[in-house]
C-alpha cells in the first residue's frame, strides 16, 4: 500500500493532459495565450485542389499544398514569421505601427506603415496559435478529445463543433500545451468527411522569449529598401456600398469601415466575404472556375458562376457593370442566396 501511495503522484503526472483539463477552461487558456511568447517551426498542409485564380494564386496555394513556417513571437505587435519555399523565403516582421517584409529572392526589404484592417490571407495565418484563436474567438461549443504528443509536449485537446447549420465545417480539433495554453496543432474537417482538409502543427516549439535581435529587421547595406503605406484595400476594390445584410447575415461594419469595398457577413465558421471585382479580373476568375467544373446560375437580375470544392464555395455574381466575388466555408445555397440579393441592388456603372 505504501508503494502505491508513493507511486501515485508519478502516475498522475504521466496521464494525458486532457484527462485533467476542462474543455471550457482549456479554451479560455488558449485565448489568453495571445500574450505568451514562443518560437518554433510549423508545417501546414492543405488538401483542397483549388484552381489558380487571377491575382489569388498565393491564397489558393495555402489550402492546396504544404506551407513551412518559422515563427518568433513576443506580443501581438512584436513578432516575426518566415515562410520557407523551394526557392527561398519571405520574412515578415511586426513592430508597433509597421511591418517589414524581406523577399529573399529579390533581396528587397519593404516597410509597410500603418494598420491593415483587412488583407488577403498569408502563410502566417496558418500558424497553430493564430488559426486556433480565430476559431475559438467565435465558436463556443467545445468538448474534450484525447491528448496527443506534439513537438515533445503532451498536449491537451478539444473539439469545436460549429452550431450554425450553414457552415460547411464539421469540426475543428485543437491541441495545446496545458501549461502555457499555446495551441500546438489544429485539424479542420469538412462536414461528411473523416480526414481533415487542413492540418497545421508545430514540429518543434519553445515558450522561451525570442531575443530582440531575432525579431528586429536588419536590412544589410546591399539590400534594396522601400517604404509604402498599408494598402488601401477598400479603395482598391472601389467605393461600392454594400447592403447591411445578405442572406440573413449582418455586415461586420467594424471590420471594413462602414461597409464600403470588402465586406464580411456573419461570424465564425459561417462567415463569408463579398468583394467587388474589376470586370477584367472577374472575367479571368470566371474562366478559371469554368475549367474545373463551375456551375452557371441564373440570378434575379444577373448571372452567377459557382465553384464548390468542399468545404469552400466561391461564387462570382455579374449584373450590369458590377462584378462581385463571394467566398466562404459555407453551404453553397447560402452564397447563392446572397448573390441573388446582390443582383437586385440598384445598378450603376462603377
Amino acid at each position: 500500500m505504501a508503494a502505491v501511495l508513493v507511486a501515485a503522484p508519478v502516475v498522475l503526472a504521466a496521464l494525458p493532459a486532457s484527462a485533467r483539463v476542462d474543455p471550457a477552461a482549456l479554451r479560455a487558456h488558449m485565448l489568453a495565450s495571445v500574450n505568451r511568447p514562443y518560437q518554433g517551426y510549423a508545417e501546414s498542409t492543405g488538401s483542397l485542389g483549388l484552381p489558380d485564380l487571377p491575382n489569388l494564386s498565393e491564397v489558393t496555394s495555402l489550402l492546396g499544398g504544404t506551407t513551412r513556417l518559422r515563427s518568433w513571437y513576443v506580443a501581438p505587435d512584436r513578432w516575426r514569421v518566415d515562410e520557407i519555399t523551394g526557392v527561398g523565403e519571405r520574412d515578415t516582421y511586426a513592430v508597433p505601427g509597421s511591418e517589414f517584409v524581406w523577399d529573399n529572392g529579390q533581396n528587397q526589404y519593404t516597410q509597410i506603415v500603418g494598420d491593415e484592417p483587412i488583407r488577403l490571407p498569408r502563410g502566417g495565418d496558418l500558424l497553430p496559435p493564430d488559426l486556433a484563436r480565430r476559431v475559438l474567438s467565435n465558436e463556443d461549443k467545445v468538448a474534450a478529445v484525447p491528448a496527443k504528443r506534439i513537438a515533445g509536449i503532451d498536449a491537451a485537446g478539444l473539439r469545436v463543433t460549429p452550431s450554425d447549420p450553414q457552415t460547411a465545417i464539421g469540426q475543428v480539433d485543437i491541441w495545446a500545451d496545458p501549461d502555457s495554453g499555446l495551441p500546438l496543432r489544429v485539424e479542420v474537417t469538412a462536414k461528411g468527411q473523416h480526414a481533415p482538409f487542413v492540418v497545421t502543427a508545430f514540429q518543434s516549439v519553445s515558450t522561451q522569449r525570442p531575443g530582440d535581435d531575432v525579431i528586429t529587421p536588419k536590412p544589410s547595406p546591399d539590400s534594396g529598401f522601400t517604404t509604402t503605406d498599408a494598402p488601401d484595400v477598400i479603395g482598391a476594390f472601389g467605393q461600392i456600398p454594400l447592403p447591411p445584410q445578405l442572406a440573413g447575415r449582418p455586415l461586420q461594419t467594424d471590420r471594413v469601415g462602414g461597409g464600403r469595398g470588402l465586406g464580411f457577413y456573419g461570424t465564425g465558421l459561417s462567415a463569408f466575404v463579398v468583394a467587388p471585382l474589376p470586370r477584367d479580373v472577374g472575367g479571368g476568375v470566371v474562366n478559371a472556375m469554368g475549367k474545373v467544373g463551375a456551375k452557371t446560375l441564373t440570378l434575379p437580375r444577373g448571372q452567377g458562376t459557382l465553384l464548390t470544392i468542399a468545404p469552400l464555395s466561391v461564387l462570382v455574381e455579374r449584373s450590369g457593370y458590377r462584378t462581385f466575388l463571394l467566398a466562404g466555408v459555407v453551404d453553397p445555397a447560402l452564397l447563392t442566396q446572397a448573390a441573388a440579393e446582390l443582383s437586385t441592388l440598384p445598378r450603376r456603372r462603377s
